[in-house]
């Protein structure tokens, strides 16, 4: 009688490990195959971006941008392309705080770097050039900083897609190409622990409505 009561209590084990095993399907986000054709706007009180740049001693300084506005129109094709525009002079530095993360802020906005008084807009365009696969879509992407426009690729995920949209997108462009050269390798030499690296990471955090 113990025997058969064991084997019992261990059969409801391996039965719940079986159940549990299985729970993560459940779980799984949904395959997206295409989007909604139609013009979307980006909410932006939702959609965020932020960015990243690194000097050589590994020091990394991250921050955000305030998106201006964006839009993104789908075809009936499955054609997508938008474009994005960015507040440069809302530069915010987010790794430091005080004295420091004001005079950052104040160096970034300045002639050394972005030069927000004179190019108070940044602007990202782009069109995609692969189909949907797993939920990602590749764009190739112009990108105009001080009214400089560099080729870039990027790769969108997508998380949702319908009726609205829900993506995230990462980029890394090269600053030297839009005339930021401070403390950049290509243009001084001896800069020891103060070189600044020349690629900068950009994340977008996308919401997009479509216009009904």
């Amino acid at each position: 009688m113990k025997k058969k009561y064991i084997y019992s209590i261990l059969v409801l084990f391996l039965f719940s490990c079986e159940k549990k095993k299985e729970s993560p399907k459940l779980n799984d986000s949904t395959k997206i195959e295409s989007l909604e054709a139609g013009n979307y706007s980006l909410d932006l009180l939702k959609s965020k971006l932020s960015w990243v740049g690194k000097e050589i001693t590994t020091k990394t300084h991250t921050g955000t941008i305030d998106i201006k506005s964006g839009n993104i129109k789908v075809g009936n094709n499955g054609d997508i392309s938008g474009e994005v525009l960015l507040e440069m002079k809302t530069i915010i530095v987010t790794d430091l705080e005080g004295r420091s993360k004001e005079y950052l802020e104040g160096h970034l906005k300045s002639e050394d770097f972005f030069s927000v008084l004179e190019h108070p807009e940044a602007k990202l365009t782009f069109k995609n050039n692969s189909e949907i696969l797993n939920n990602k879509i590749t764009f190739d992407g112009e990108l105009t900083i001080k009214s400089l426009s560099e080729k870039v690729e990027f790769e969108v995920l997508l998380s949702k897609g319908s009726p609205n949209i829900h993506a995230d997108a990462s980029l890394t462009f090269d600053r030297t190409k839009f005339d930021v050269r401070y403390r950049s390798g290509l243009f001084f030499s001896d800069l020891g622990d103060k070189l600044i690296l020349d690629n900068i990471d950009v994340k977008m955090d996308i919401f997009a409505n479509i216009n009904k």
